[in-house]
């Protein structure tokens, strides 16, 4: 994957967690994706509207 010198422990540190943040961060915005859809489709029940 690097070619050339090891990465510095700070540099796997920093590495690591972005990668994690970044993890979090999908699973955070894909909840908020998920309750979002589902208020849509019990609006558009309440409402009576078809898509």
């Amino acid at each position: 994957m690097n070619k050339g010198d090891q990465p510095s422990f700070e540099q796997e540190l920093a590495t690591d967690v972005q990668e994690m943040i970044t993890v979090f961060r999908a699973r955070l915005y894909g909840s908020r994706s998920k309750k979002h859809e589902k208020m849509l489709e019990t609006y558009k029940d309440v409402a009576g509207t078809q898509d």
